[in-house]
């Protein structure tokens, strides 16, 4: 007992420096929190995070050799070098020297054999079907296919004949101030008529790197953003990365069975990638400009066939099918009978210095997208997201019956409490209105299900909401249409496949079929009536941002630019007509068309080869177009969400309902397990003060830089001279007289 009693006191009377200095000890003694420090540090070092860019010194280029080369253009800022032979170029920054390289000067210096050597030197790289319809490759310098080259005003222009595969092009390559432009012009192309051209590649090893000969990393637009950075061979990952612009063509996939799983990787909403050769020393970002709709995003790191890492892109001119012979789906593979028809052309954005990392290739893009009005400046404001469900369906064995999840007029009871709670700032989006609930109407939207209101129902709620400036958006879409439901024709109106199959997606339990393109804007002009009847202004749709296809259907085919196109007249319509449209998840090509980018991807696919999510997406848009984060209610971890809300610069969600979530157990929302805004509301009030207190202060302004300090610490700085510290790590964060305590954030003015 004495002795438990001088313990006590020699502890009360020691300085507390001591104390520290004994946990600090306790520490080294303690294997299991050592372990957990480890742990911890190793998941903000994890893909899911960006990590702190390491102390590599000064960038150390290799000599280059412009032996074989003529200069072919040369402007204030850039000398443009071309192989004859090849058609392999170098482009030297006169700035700082640095030479950008398509080719190796000693390819007998590296470990690749004959193909890969005649691929990394050509300019071209083909996939073919020979007569027999085997795939074959062949690049410029695999059968001695001497280009025909003459130069232009800013370049060259070569007349190309491929020996082996008996296909001729053209390639036509421009400098343009600090811009590098690559065209393969389409009405160029002939083929032979034994050969069929399935793909292209060019200048697939533009700024290549051997293992980590370089500090740097790669970029790839996988959904917020993913590097890829140089390291040595045998690399964890045995495949390249490659990524489908847009999403994979539904006109090409194979039909799947219903107990087929399949996990959705991050979609790549941006036709770009880019790469970095010394981190704030040079970089450059790439646009597809032309051809987009037909292209992948491919990426090798080192130790996947070559020790190279190169990024580049590859375009289809013919894809593969599967074509059913029986009913019981037996058949063959076959390649499109015609080529698809695009253009390709390829943007080099050069970067040096300050501006050489995703940073400036994300303010890069956002300038690009402004200068062509691909993006505007729309109204931002730091606010909440309530989507609010109307109702559900609920299958029955002799009928169907409507869950009532949320009527229309408890809406404003939802708001008006929220207010009460101090949040100013929020619009609603109620989906499900339609008759028979969420899921099962479309293509049909009216009337209103009888069970949550009426049209004066929605009226008054509309003008109860305006007073109190809160937007009230109705959910719809115009790409989907379920089994069973109204307003269109099984057999004009769904869009096939090229194999003749109808387009047909399970969701939700649900069968579902894509409509033509055309339908839909037929549809959508068709609503506006209805909609001006029923006092609804703004619209929230759903999947026709994001979905792009072919259809094939014999009265009138449309391939994936031709939908772009429809779908871009269809948003026209929709907003020439009403008050505003939301699109959740939109492709930059509709960006312009939107006032809110919905379910803004946070993560990328965490593809093994990826080291790094950034928030390049996010850089982009901020300051143009407000995004809003996935629903909260459904994050494992609310409290590193929130902050990564205010890192990347998102306004948060909620997916609400009057009634308690279990309703919807047994109908196609039961994954909606957690909902009911008397269980939410707390939670909604705190996450909107801590937007408000952070991205409150940076409104309309664009992200200008983006560090690492450190694992687990993030700086953001705005165009308007604020800075947003994120420290997502257990311990509190000092810089010179700043301290942010544990899993916080702090607002200080750049420089502070």
């Amino acid at each position: 007992m004495h002795k438990k009693l001088l313990i006590v006191l020699i502890l009360l009377i020691l300085p507390i420096h001591a104390l520290a200095d004994s946990a600090l000890q306790t520490n080294k003694d303690n294997p299991s929190i050592n372990t957990r420090n480890e742990q911890t540090e190793m998941k903000y070092t994890s893909a899911a995070f960006t990590k702190p860019e390491s102390k590599a010194g000064e960038l150390v280029q290799q000599a280059n050799t412009f032996e074989g080369f003529e200069k072919a253009a040369e402007n204030n800022g850039y000398i443009l070098y071309v192989n004859k032979e090849s058609l392999a170029l170098k482009v030297q920054d006169k700035q700082t020297g640095y030479v950008w390289n398509t080719g190796l000067d000693k390819p007998d210096d590296y470990r690749i054999n004959k193909t890969w050597e005649q691929m990394i030197q050509s300019a071209i790289t083909i996939e073919y079907a020979d007569r027999n319809g085997k795939v074959r490759s062949e690049s410029i310098l695999t059968n001695d296919s001497r280009p025909n080259v003459k130069r232009t005003k800013n370049g060259f222009s070569a007349k190309v004949f491929m020996n082996q595969a008996k296909i001729a092009f053209q390639l036509d390559v421009e400098l343009e101030d600090d811009q590098l432009v690559v065209t393969i012009p389409k009405e160029q192309l002939k083929e032979n008529k034994r050969t069929q051209l399935i793909s292209v590649k060019a200048y697939p090893f533009f700024g290549s790197v051997n293992e980590n000969d370089l500090n740097g990393y790669m970029f790839l637009p996988d959904g917020s953003g993913a590097l890829i950075r140089y390291e040595k061979s045998g690399n964890k990952s045995g495949t390249p990365f490659v990524g489908s612009v847009f999403g994979e063509d539904e006109g090409f996939k194979r039909t799947m069975a219903v107990n087929e799983k399949v996990y959705p990787v991050q979609p790549i909403k941006m036709p770009v990638f880019g790469a970095v050769h010394g981190v704030k020393e040079n970089a450059f970002l790439t646009v597809i400009e032309d051809g987009y709709s037909f292209a992948d995003i491919v990426a090798y790191p080192a130790g996947i066939s070559t020790d190279f890492n190169w990024v580049s892109s590859q375009f289809h001119y013919r894809y593969e099918y599967y074509q059913p012979t029986s009913k019981n789906m037996q058949g063959i593979n076959l390649y499109q009978k015609d080529t698809n028809d695009f253009d390709i052309k390829l943007r080099y954005m050069f970067l040096n210095k300050d501006n050489a990392d995703y940073v400036g290739m994300a303010k890069r893009y956002q300038e690009y997208l402004v200068e062509n009005e691909k993006l505007k400046k729309q109204e931002d404001k730091a606010q909440v997201r309530l989507e609010i469900l109307g109702g559900e369906v609920k299958h029955g064995l002799l009928w169907d019956t409507v869950i009532p999840m949320t009527e229309v007029d408890k809406i404003p009871q939802i708001t008006k409490e929220l207010k009460k709670k101090e949040v100013d700032n929020m619009f609603v989006i109620y989906k499900g209105w339609s008759k028979n609930g969420l899921t099962g109407t479309l293509p049909s939207k009216f009337p209103l299900e009888k069970k949550l209101g009426n049209k004066d129902d929605i009226e008054d709620v509309t003008n109860l909401l305006k007073k109190d400036n809160i937007p009230i958006y109705f959910n719809t879409d115009y790409t989907k249409a379920y089994e069973g439901a109204s307003g269109y024709s099984g057999s004009k109106d769904v869009a096939k496949k090229v194999s003749s199959e109808t387009i047909a997606i399970q969701e939700k339990d649900q069968k579902l079929f894509y409509l033509s393109p055309f339908k839909s804007l037929e549809i959508a002009k068709e609503d506006v009536k209805d909609y001006s009847k029923h006092n609804i202004s703004n619209l929230a749709i759903d999947s026709t941002g994001y979905t792009l296809f072919s259809d094939y259907n014999k009265s009138k085919s449309s391939n994936r630019e031709k939908t772009i196109e429809t779908y871009n007249e269809l948003f026209r319509e929709l907003n020439k007509s009403m008050g505003s449209i939301s699109l959740y998840g939109p492709n930059v090509y509709a960006w312009n068309q939107s006032d809110r980018y919905l379910d803004v991807p946070m993560f990328s696919s965490n593809y093994v080869s990826v080291t790094d999510t950034v928030p390049f997406l996010q850089i982009v848009l901020k300051g143009y177009l407000p995004y809003f984060a996935p629903f909260s209610n459904f994050n494992a971890n609310p409290e590193e969400n929130v902050l990564r809300m205010i890192e990347y610069g998102a306004y948060p969600s909620f997916l609400l309902t009057d009634q308690p979530s279990s309703l919807l157990m047994d109908t196609p929302s039961k994954d909606v397990y957690t909902s009911e805004f008397s269980v939410w509301k707390d939670e909604i009030a705190e996450q909107y003060a801590k937007v408000e207190q952070s991205l409150g202060r940076v409104e309309g302004a664009a992200i200008v830089a983006r560090d690492v300090p450190q694992a687990g610490i993030v700086e953001v700085s705005y165009s308007n001279g604020k800075m947003i510290i994120v420290n997502y790590t257990d311990k509190p964060y000092s810089k010179d007289s700043i301290q942010v305590a544990a899993k916080d954030f702090a607002v200080v003015e750049r420089g502070e």
